[in-house]
Parts: C-alpha cells; sequence; structure tokens
C-alpha cells in the first residue's frame, strides 16, 4: 500500500497512512517518512498496535535510541524506552509521572526534550497504551511562527545570545521539582548547559525560537532582572503562537504513535486536564542528537 502523507492544516503536524509499524519498514518508507518529518516536524500513525521491541524498532530507523535520564521510568526488558505513566508499578497514581511531559499551565511548559543537555534529541517518538477519556492533549507550537512574530528590534537584541538550561538545577521553573522528584541523586546535580536563545534549525535552515518556559533558566551576560523580562517576553510569544491561529492540539487515542523534532522550529507542551483516576500510559524513545546551531546575526 502506498504511504499517503495527509497534513494537519496547522501550522506543524501531518498524519503518515498506509504503513503497519509492528511489520519491517522499507528503506524507501523511512526515507519518505524522513521528509516528512523534515517539513511538517510531528508525524503520527494512527491504530498501531506495537509491543516494546516493535516500538523501539520503529524509532530506531531515524537514529540511535538514547536511554532517558529518568531510569525510574526505564522499560524493563527495552530499556531504550522508559514510560509516560501517571500510575506506579502497583496501580496507584504517581504524581510525580503524572506530570512527566504535562503542566497544569500551558504557558509555562513549552519546551524541546532534553534541551537540558549539550546535544539534545533529535526527536522523540510516543505511542499510546492506555489513555483517559477525555483531556491529557499534547499541545504543539511551531517556534519558527513564534520567531516570525518578533519585532525586527527585539531580533536584534536577541540575535548571538545564549541562555542557561537545566533540569535538576533549574530555579526559575518550579514545575521542574516535580520532574526531577525521581531522579537518581547524580542526575539532579547534573551540570546546566548553554544554547542559543535563536537557533537554526540544521535541515531546512530556517531560524527559530530556542528557549522556552520550562527549562531554560537565564541570559548569559545580563543582569537577573534583564535576563527575566527579556524571556518572559520570548515566552510570551511562544504562547502566543502555541494558543492562537493554526496551532495543533493531539487529542490521543489509543494506538496512536507519534515522533517530533527536537532540533529547533517546534515546541510541545502535554495538559494536566484530565481525570486523575483514570490510568494514561504511553511508551517513549528518545532519538539521536543534534547541536543547536545558532542563527548567524
Amino acid at each position: 500500500m502506498t504511504l499517503e502523507v495527509q497534513k494537519t492544516g496547522c501550522d506543524v503536524g501531518a498524519e503518515i497512512k498506509g504503513l503497519d509499524l509492528s511489520q519491517p519498514v522499507t528503506a524507501d518508507d523511512v526515507a519518505l517518512i524522513e521528509d516528512a518529518f523534515n517539513q511538517h516536524q510531528v508525524l503520527v500513525f494512527r491504530d498501531q498496535a506495537l509491543n516494546a521491541r516493535q516500538f523501539a524498532d520503529f524509532s530506531g530507523h531515524f537514529g540511535f535510541l538514547r536511554r532517558h535520564i529518568q531510569k525510574a521510568f526505564r522499560h524493563p526488558t527495552v530499556p531504550e524506552i522508559v514510560y509516560n505513566r501517571n500510575v506506579d508499578e502497583e496501580g496507584n497514581f504517581d504524581e510525580a509521572g503524572a506530570k512527566r511531559g504535562v503542566t497544569e499551565t500551558l504557558e509555562e511548559g513549552w519546551h524541546s526534550d532534553v534541551a537540558y543537555e549539550k546535544r539534545p534529541v533529535k526527536a522523540t517518538s510516543v505511542h499510546a497504551l492506555e489513555v483517559p477519556s477525555f483531556g491529557g492533549n499534547t499541545c504543539f507550537v511551531s517556534s519558527y511562527r513564534a520567531y516570525g512574530m518578533l519585532p525586527n528590534s527585539l531580533r536584534v537584541r536577541v540575535a548571538g545570545l545564549r541562555a542557561e538550561f537545566a533540569l535538576g538545577r533549574n530555579r526559575r521553573n518550579q514545575q521542574t521539582q516535580k520532574l526531577t522528584e525521581k531522579l537518581a541523586p547524580e542526575d539532579k546535580l547534573q551540570p546546566t548547559v548553554t544554547h542559543p536563545i535563536i537557533c537554526r534549525h540544521p535541515v531546512t535552515g530556517r531560524p527559530a525560537i530556542f528557549a522556552c518556559p520550562l527549562l531554560t533558566v537565564r541570559i548569559i551576560g545580563l543582569e537577573q532582572a534583564e535576563s527575566d523580562d527579556l524571556l518572559e517576553t520570548l515566552f510570551g510569544y511562544i504562547h502566543e503562537a502555541g494558543s492562537t491561529g493554526d496551532h495543533w492540539e493531539h487529542k490521543w487515542r489509543i494506538g496512536d504513535t507519534l515522533i517530533w523534532d527536537n532540533r529547533g522550529g517546534l515546541m510541545h507542551s502535554g495538559r494536566l486536564d484530565y481525570p486523575l483516576d483514570q490510568r494514561r500510559i504511553m511508551f517513549r524513545c528518545s532519538i539521536g542528537e543534534s547541536v543547536i546551531e545558532a542563527m548567524a546575526a
């Protein structure tokens, strides 16, 4: 069956039809998916019945699989997978697990995955095993569009600036404290890293805002007050782009498999607005790595 790429009609996103991910994927199909991925930034494959090994094998077509820092959530037999889940191994509600990837206030949760490391992941893949009856959507924002909304004077002001990113040592966003609750002690002390505030996507070459509300701590070389003010201004444009116009909000169904870009141009945040007595369980893989390139001034 020929693959079909169906656009969402939004800033980002497309559905790939005509592929059973539980079966081997041809090199031609991988190339088509990679091309659609670079163009649309988020891809969804509906109605996929995958076990852990099948999901990891599919994800591995797009880069090597990195073991996530959240060791407490690793799959017992496929350690390249971590669970995004709101219950512990005994089935009891787990607040720390529930808040991984979702936030109560969307504007504080926008981020690119693993931006707290020197080489963030190229992509994230997620496969839905159990979903609540409503809520828990994942929202995506084009940080290309957010950058395009900046007035020229602000573009000039932020050109060439770098910012500090952190997870365990994040003093700015208190939501990270719950995210790091189950980290190993040594991982909570992982050094902070720096990335450009404005990046250039390595494939498309397009400029985008890379500083993000969840993980960015401060702007290097600025006083704290000026840094905070400038970051809040940038974050305001990100949230405006992610809550108005043609932004995309994915409503999960069991069997959905998504893959999204983390190299600049896209951010995401999940909604913690679903019934907490209902289970939300997903597989997740971290794929490849990418240096975040600064946009030339």
